[in-house]
């Protein structure tokens, strides 16, 4: 994919803060989903991941990024701004696989529109349990999070803000800078809502180079994405 200089290495640390940390507040209780107590296979994720038309006409030119499709443990690990505690956490929690669909616009971010990024990813543990205690040990790290970096990506505050979506939601406007050899210094945003759905954790969130307002619009993204979910798990489950 074609792309100015300077921005390599944006568009390579972006999926640093793609799985940061969200908590876990709202919702319902720690009660197992029936849809998600069984075998869940890659095909079902895929079928889960929000399609492009779903983030509106306004991103109808966005291309696919590279790094979409199934996820590795490693993968996971390397994007969080603790790989070796992220690790452990994930292993501890019974992790089993995930996949995620993002969309990118180079020319809006050259041109330093206000959404450049979108995208959606399905994280799969072996219970409700563990996927709740995913959440929890994430909120814990929301504010140790601040001022670590990985790479050239620094995190440099957060802000949270409710959300009501299945098994428990929360939602948070992250501000991140960049320094690297191409780009001296800049900061981007990421609007995300995190959701546990049984033993599935969903985020859903939005890039931009402007300081965004976004929290309604990913709410509603949230939502159809829980749906989409319901969806895929039941036409996995009408198949068997």
């Amino acid at each position: 994919m074609p792309m100015a200089t300077g921005r390599h290495a944006l568009f390579l640390a972006i999926a640093l803060l793609a799985i940061v940390a969200l908590g876990c507040q709202g919702g319902g209780d720690d009660t197992p989903a029936d849809d998600t107590a069984r075998q869940i296979s890659d095909s079902e994720l895929t079928g889960m991941a929000l399609a492009l038309l779903e983030f509106g006409a306004d991103y109808a030119h966005f291309e696919p990024d590279g790094d979409n499709g199934v996820r590795t443990l490693d993968q996971i690990a390397e994007d969080d701004f603790d790989p070796q505690g992220e690790r452990a956490d994930l292993e501890r929690l019974g992790w089993e696989s995930a996949y995620q669909e993002f969309y990118i616009s180079p020319q809006d971010a050259d041109e330093e529109s206000s959404v450049f990024f979108v995208g959606s990813s399905v994280n799969v543990f072996g219970t409700a349990e563990g996927a709740a205690g995913y959440l929890e040990d994430s909120r814990a790290e929301l504010t140790t999070q601040v001022g670590k970096s990985n790479e050239s990506v620094t995190l440099q505050e957060t802000r949270e803000f409710d959300a009501d979506i299945a098994d428990g939601a929360t939602g948070a406007v992250f501000r991140a800078s960049m320094e690297s050899e191409q780009v001296s210094s800049m900061s981007f945003w990421f609007t995300a809502v995190m959701f546990r759905h049984g033993r599935l954790i969903a985020v859903v969130g939005m890039y931009t180079l402007e300081e965004p307002q976004l929290e309604d619009t990913v709410k509603g993204l949230a939502l159809r994405f829980d749906e989409s979910i319901a969806s895929s798990l039941g036409a996995g489950a009408a198949a068997r």
